[in-house]
């Protein structure tokens, strides 16, 4: 009984780290290239949630099918933001002023949400709502099910956007060596205009798919981006792969922690795991460097 548990546990844990895995991608193809840690991606998550949210009140889309719409829009979105604003705080002494500023802009659109949608929880039903299969007795939400093979999708896309095409090459260019990229004629600040859109892109993805079962709310961004600080930590900031290996893990652990040592003490066992990786971590660099 205790292990049937256990493996009902692991396999939500997998759904869930599928959200954290992915948000923790786009934070870490922002950082990848850019060099910047981006404080805001949990808010970016949000913004996603409230487009797919109006979607489904206004024009009846489903979740699901929204995701194209909602991807293109967080592009745009996220390009702006990176033309108008990230770029013109990059300074060569440092990046202060862009983590400042991804902080500020953070508070800025939880506080533009609370203003337009208040604090009330709004939810957008999906085709899939209340299903569940059952696979060798355990029970699987079919919305988490579908979000998860959308999210495995769009990961695998993203790999093959990196390796194969010409924006990819110039986007793996520029994070080796920006000014090298530049030489070779590639036009630097719109390979960042691209990540930061992609990278928006992909938290709206994301964002569309948590919409299915989930509730947005204004501050619902501190939730998942403190998530995916923890991710790209346990993953390594700058990999995309450890990002997704990072997200599952962290998924499971939860939903293990939570049905070992209660709801109520989730979050405290996932930083205290945090906790004990970053002081790993510190000891592995420190051996290294002795």
């Amino acid at each position: 009984m205790i292990s049937g548990f256990l493996i009902q546990a692991i396999i939500n844990g997998i759904m869930v780290g599928g959200i954290y895995a992915l948000v923790g991608m786009s934070l870490n193809m922002i950082f990848g290239v850019m060099k910047i840690v981006n404080f805001c991606q949990g808010e970016m998550l949000m913004v996603s949630m409230y487009v797919t949210y109006l979607l489904y009140e206004y024009l009846g889309l489903d979740p699901f099918i929204a995701i194209p719409i909602v991807a293109v829009v967080m592009f745009l979105f996220g390009a702006l933001i990176q033309t108008t604003l990230i770029t013109r705080s990059i300074k060569e002494d440092g990046d202060q002023n862009v983590l400042f500023l991804t902080c500020c802009l953070g508070i800025f659109l939880s506080n533009v949400a609370l203003m337009l949608f208040t604090s009330d929880y709004k939810t957008a039903d999906s085709m899939f709502a209340n299903q569940v299969v059952t696979v060798a007795g355990m029970n699987i939400s079919v919305p988490r099910l579908v979000g998860f093979f959308i999210l495995c999708v769009a990961t695998a896309l993203v790999f093959l956007m990196l390796k194969y095409t010409k924006l990819g090459k110039h986007i793996r260019a520029t994070s080796q060596n920006a000014i090298g990229a530049q030489v070779t004629g590639i036009k630097t600040k719109v390979v960042y205009a691209y990540t930061y859109g992609i990278g928006a892109a992909i938290a709206g993805i994301a964002g569309a798919c948590l919409m299915s079962y989930y509730y947005v709310f204004p501050s619902v961004g501190n939730t998942y981006g403190t998530r995916s600080f923890i991710v790209v930590t346990m993953g390594g900031l700058g990999s995309t792969i450890g990002a997704c290996l990072g997200g599952l893990g962290l998924g499971v652990m939860e939903t293990v922690g939570s049905t070992l040592v209660g709801a109520a003490f989730k979050d405290t066992l996932v930083f205290l795991v945090f906790i004990l990786i970053l002081v790993l971590k510190e000891n592995i660099n420190r051996k290294k460097r002795g």
